[in-house]
């Protein structure tokens, strides 16, 4: 967490007064004194001259912040991103491991970033990158990457686990109808997290470059956490890079309550399951999380809607017929809002919904098209519930792959 930093600056005059001798005019018609009187009067005028001197130093304090360094992360052609550093001086930031990369403090401290590429490297440095051995190249090893967070802060709660890059192997489900000897949306390569807290993360595999995760760590100083990657035995192109990113309890701005895997801010913002991003492969198995969204000033439902990709919407349903369902009929995979209604001004006798899936997302079990959904209780929370299986055979009426979902949201004034 941040602490603060302290220089001393010199002035150049400061070696000119200290090696300067002075002579001071005996003013006309004066008596020269002599003896104690005159020593005092050397005295006093040294006493002066260091007093200025000591004036000349300049203490220059400025805390270890964050900051924007100049080191770049590549958006896959789409531009890039400047790396979060932390301010330091530089013989602090080298100490500590890390590259200077610009300044900051007004030219008093460079911005240091902090990047670990070794397998069973400890990260104790707050907002410290994570990426693959052999970056920027592709990693293409078969064998076990592993990762131990150590507090930087006695203070700290959780981890934010941000996503820069992040391709590995996926589900295998790269076809648009998948037979029922299919892997059932199991990852082949996986990354986990575990920490003391002993609390469940899902196993994350595929495409996720843009994603986050929370992770409680504890509250223990010495609690730790432990991100590890393992990968099936074929070779294949594997690279990521995570920001990792320490968070104090009771942070402003921050989740206040556990069971937030990941968590929104804003008035608007877009929501997708894991592995989301390739059009051709399945949604993960075994996931069951919440996302949740900050509830904004004056705002007081959240209205989702379905991304503007026309598979943006696929959740095996109960019957696998490929039909909008809603609550009971979402025994197998569902999307849960907890007060889902066709309108964002239901009535107290209005019926609510609380878990979507199937091929179409409504409210309405007879409608075609997607419709927009909303939800007024608080907090805002979406869940994501997918089982152990995925789209079971081609017979099935079901003419879409369970990709999973992409929401766009939209909170609504009171």
């Amino acid at each position: 967490m941040p602490g603060s930093t302290t220089v001393a600056l010199v002035i150049g005059l400061v070696l000119f007064l200290a090696t300067s001798h002075f002579s001071v005019a005996e003013p006309r018609g004066s008596r020269r004194q002599t003896g104690f009187t005159q020593q005092n009067e050397t005295t006093a005028f040294s006493s002066k001259r260091e007093g200025k001197v000591f004036s000349l130093f300049n203490i220059v304090q400025f805390k270890n912040d964050g900051c924007r360094s100049s080191s770049t992360i590549s958006s896959g052609g789409t531009g890039s991103t400047n790396r979060n550093g932390t301010c330091y001086t530089s013989t602090e930031c080298t100490s500590l491991g890390g590259s200077a990369a610009g300044s900051c403090a007004a030219g008093f401290g460079v911005c240091c970033v902090f990047l670990i590429s070794r397998s069973g490297a400890t990260v104790a440095q707050n907002c410290t990158y994570l990426r693959n051995p052999n970056y920027p190249n592709a990693y293409a090893s078969t064998s076990q990457v592993s990762y131990t967070v150590q507090k930087c802060d006695k203070s700290v709660c959780r981890l934010r686990l941000d996503f820069e890059s992040f391709t590995l192997l996926g589900t295998g489900n790269d076809v648009e109808l998948v037979d029922e000897n299919s892997l059932g949306g199991m990852c082949r390569d996986t990354f986990t997290v575990s920490s003391n807290t002993g609390n469940s993360l899902p196993i994350i595999c595929g495409q996720n470059t843009g994603q986050h995760i929370y992770v409680e760590m504890g509250c223990l100083s010495s609690d730790t956490a432990t991100l590890n990657f393992d990968f099936d035995g074929s070779t294949a192109a594997r690279t990521w890079e995570i920001k990792v990113t320490q968070v104090k309890c009771n942070t402003e701005g921050q989740p206040r309550n556990c069971g937030c895997l990941q968590y929104h801010t804003g008035l608007t913002g877009r929501l997708t399951t894991f592995n989301f991003l390739p059009t051709n492969d399945n949604h993960l198995a075994n996931q069951e999380y919440s996302i949740c969204i900050r509830q904004e000033a004056g705002m007081c439902c959240v209205e989702y809607t379905v991304c503007a990709d026309a598979s943006s919407y696929s959740l095996e349903a109960k019957n696998d017929d490929g039909t909008n369902m809603q609550d009971s009929n979402c025994s197998k995979d569902y999307v849960g809002i907890e007060g889902g209604s066709a309108t964002c001004n239901a009535s107290p006798g209005d019926v609510l919904f609380t878990q979507f899936c199937g091929n179409v997302f409504t409210t309405d079990e007879a409608a075609t098209m997607n419709m927009p959904i909303c939800d007024c209780t608080k907090p805002f929370r979406v869940d994501i519930f997918t089982d152990e299986d995925t789209d079971e055979a081609e017979a099935t009426a079901n003419e879409k792959h369970s990709r999973g979902l992409c929401l766009e949201y939209r909170q609504i004034p009171c």
